[in-house]
C-alpha cells in the first residue's frame, strides 16, 4: 500500500467522512504498519520538533508560534511543497519517523519530497496528535465480515496487535460474546446493572436480595466448570459453561444440587412496601440464560423513588391514612394521593409528631383531619412511579416522618410527575 492513500483516507476522515471505505489492507504485514503510522507508540513533543526547525530556518521560536493556528502538523505541513503525492509505501514512512524521532532529518528536505495532505498525516505521527481515527475504528474496519461486537469484545483479551493477527490469519482466536462457553474465562467480567424505572421492561416478578452493598466478585472454577458471582460468602450467581443456555432458576437449581453455600435465591417480588425496607440491595434480574457482555438485569436505587412530601390530613383507624400533596411553585399544594400505614411503631410515629405540633388529639376513629396549610409536617414517602391515569404516587410506602425538614424541601409537583418521563 502507498503510503499516500492512507493519508488522504486519514484526511477524508479528518474533514468528516467517518466511512473509512479506502482502508482496505490486502495483509497483516500491510495492516499492522498502518496501525503503526496511526497510532505511533513514540512521539516527539512540539516543542522539541519547533525548536528544531526554528532552527534550521532561522527565526525565532517565538515567532512559529505566532504563526500557529490550530494544530502544528497544519503548520509544519504547510511549509511541504512537492507538487505530486509522494512514492514511498508504508515501511518507507516508519523508517522515515523513525529517523526524525531519532533527531537525523533536515525539515526542508524532508517537505520538498511530500505534498501536504502527505505531510499533514505525517507530522501529526510524529508528534501524536489526537487523531480523527480512534483505533477501534481502524480494528472494525479491517474485515467487513467480522461483527464490530467481536472486535470490541476481544479488546478485553486481546492486545490491537493480536486483533490484527487473528483476523488475517485464524478469526477463531478473537472473542465471541455469544459464544462465552467456548472461553469461559473470558466471562469473569462484573455485568452492567441498570437502575430500575417503571418505564425498564424486564419482568420485576422476580428478585434477589443481595448483601455487601451490592458489590460482587466473579471467579471461574476450573476444576467443576462453573462461573460463580458472590457477594461477599452469598452466591448470587452461576453460569455453566458446558450448559449455556440454562435460566437463572435453573442455573441456581443445579448448583444446589452438589452445593450448600448459602445463595440469593430469586424470588417473587413481594409488595413494595415491604421491598423497599429491605436492607440489601435489590436486584430484578434478567431471568434468562447467561450472558457477560448483555446487562445482568436492573437494581433498584432505593433513594430515587423516595419523595419528601407534605402530610395534608389523615385518618385513625385499624390503620392510619394519610394524604400527601406535592408543591406546586412557591406556597400551592396539589394532591398527590394517599399512603397506608399499618405497622404500629409508625402509626405512632405520626401521630406523636401531629400532636406535638398541634396540640391535638389524634385518636378519633375514622374521620378525616385536615392539617392547616400553614402547618407543614414533611412526611418521606416510597414510590414506585407515578400513575399517570391519576397522576398519583403508585403502591406508596411510608418511610419516615421528617421533623427537620420544612416546605422548602417539599417536592415539586413538576418533578414528581416528570419522574415518569426519565
Amino acid at each position: 500500500m502507498r503510503y499516500t492513500d492512507l493519508a488522504n483516507a486519514w484526511e477524508r476522515s479528518r474533514l468528516g467522512d467517518r466511512s473509512l471505505s479506502a482502508l482496505q489492507f490486502k495483509d497483516k504485514a500491510t495492516a499492522q504498519q498502518a496501525y503503526d503510522v496511526l497510532f505511533p507508540k513514540e512521539t516527539l513533543t512540539e516543542r522539541k520538533v519547533l525548536s528544531k526547525v526554528a532552527i534550521e530556518l532561522k527565526v525565532p521560536y517565538e515567532i512559529l508560534l505566532e504563526l500557529l493556528d490550530r494544530r502544528v502538523s497544519l503548520l509544519l505541513a504547510s511549509e511541504s511543497s512537492a507538487s505530486n503525492p509522494c512514492l514511498w509505501n508504508l515501511e518507507d514512512i516508519l523508517k522515515m519517523r523513525d529517523a526524525v524521532i531519532a533527531g537525523d532529518y533536515s525539515f526542508l528536505a524532508l517537505s520538498k519530497q511530500m505534498c501536504e495532505i502527505d505531510a499533514k498525516l505525517f507530522w501529526a505521527s510524529t508528534i501524536g496528535e489526537q487523531y480523527p481515527i480512534s483505533t477501534l475504528k481502524f480494528l472494525k474496519n479491517l474485515d467487513s465480515n467480522i461483527s464490530p461486537d467481536i472486535i470490541a469484545a476481544s479488546r478485553g483479551f486481546l492486545t490491537d496487535k493480536e486483533i490484527i493477527n487473528a483476523i488475517y490469519t485464524d478469526v477463531n482466536l478473537l472473542y465471541d460474546p455469544k459464544l462465552w462457553y467456548q472461553k469461559p474465562t473470558a466471562a469473569l467480567r462484573k455485568r452492567r446493572w441498570i437502575p430500575w424505572s417503571k418505564h425498564k421492561s424486564i419482568d420485576i416478578e422476580i428478585y434477589q436480595s443481595i448483601p455487601n452493598n451490592g458489590v460482587v466478585s466473579v471467579e471461574y472454577n476450573k476444576e467443576e466448570g462453573i462461573i460463580i458471582e458472590r457477594a461477599g460468602d452469598i452466591i448470587t450467581d452461576v453460569a455453566y459453561p458446558n450448559h449455556p443456555q440454562l435460566s437463572l432458576k435453573k442455573r441456581f437449581s443445579k448448583y444446589a444440587e452438589t452445593h450448600s453455600d448459602e445463595m440469593a435465591w430469586p424470588m417473587t417480588t413481594p409488595s413494595w412496601d415491604a421491598i423497599i425496607k429491605q436492607k440489601d440491595t435489590i436486584r430484578f434480574p434478567n431471568t434468562g440464560a447467561f450472558s457477560p457482555t448483555e446487562y445482568g438485569g436492573y437494581i433498584l436505587v432505593k433513594d430515587s423513588h423516595i419523595h419528601n412530601l407534605r402530610l395534608a390530613a389523615y385518618r385513625h383507624g385499624d390503620t392510619l391514612e394519610i394524604k400527601l400533596q406535592a408543591i406546586d411553585g412557591i406556597d400551592e399544594f396539589v394532591d398527590v394521593g394517599f399512603c397506608i400505614v399499618y405497622i404500629l411503631s409508625e402509626k405512632s410515629s405520626i401521630t406523636f409528631d401531629i400532636e406535638r405540633i398541634l396540640g391535638s388529639n389524634t385518636e378519633e376513629v375514622n374521620r378525616w383531619k385536615e392539617i392547616p396549610e400553614d402547618v407543614c409536617i414533611v412526611i418521606r414517602v416510597s414510590s414506585p412511579f407515578v400513575d399517570r391515569r391519576t397522576d398519583t404516587l403508585s403502591a406508596s410506602s411510608f418511610v419516615e416522618i421528617d421533623n427537620d425538614m420544612g416546605i422548602s424541601d417539599i417536592a415539586q409537583y413538576v418533578d414528581l410527575v416528570g419522574v415518569v418521563n426519565e
